[in-house]
C-alpha cells in the first residue's frame, strides 16, 4: 500500500538554495528564520519555509511586471515593500524562481 502524498517536492526551497549557494553574485547568509543571499551587499531572497521564499524585485519591478506576476499564480505581494512571495512546488517553480532571482540581482545592483 501507498502513502499518500501531496503531490509537492519534497526538496522544493532546499533545491533552490543548493543552486543558488553555486552564484557568484550572491553571499549566502544564515539566520535564525531561516536561509537569506545577498547581492551588492542587499539581502534580496529570504528563504523560511520548505515551499515559499521571498524575493526583492523592487517596487518598479513589480509595478512593471504585474500584470504576469498576477497571472503567474505563484508570486503573490510580500510583506514588504518591493518583496514578492513565491510558492516553488515544482521544477518549473524553481526555473521561474531562479529567474526572478537573476532580474533581481539586476534591478538591486548599486550604481558605480
Amino acid at each position: 500500500m501507498r502513502a499518500h502524498t501531496s503531490g509537492r517536492s519534497t526538496d522544493g526551497v532546499a533545491n533552490v538554495a543548493a543552486q543558488l549557494i553555486c552564484w557568484p553574485a550572491l553571499a549566502l547568509k544564515r539566520t535564525r528564520r531561516g536561509l537569506g543571499f545577498r547581492a551588492s551587499g542587499r539581502e534580496i531572497v529570504r528563504m523560511r519555509g520548505d515551499h515559499t521564499a521571498e524575493l526583492l524585485l523592487t517596487t518598479p519591478m513589480i509595478d512593471r511586471w504585474a500584470r504576469v506576476l498576477t497571472d503567474c499564480h505563484r508570486v503573490t505581494p510580500g510583506t514588504d515593500a518591493g518583496w514578492v512571495i513565491m510558492t516553488i512546488d515544482s521544477r518549473a517553480d524553481a526555473e521561474l524562481f531562479l529567474s526572478l532571482v537573476s532580474v533581481a540581482i539586476k534591478v538591486n545592483q548599486t550604481p558605480r
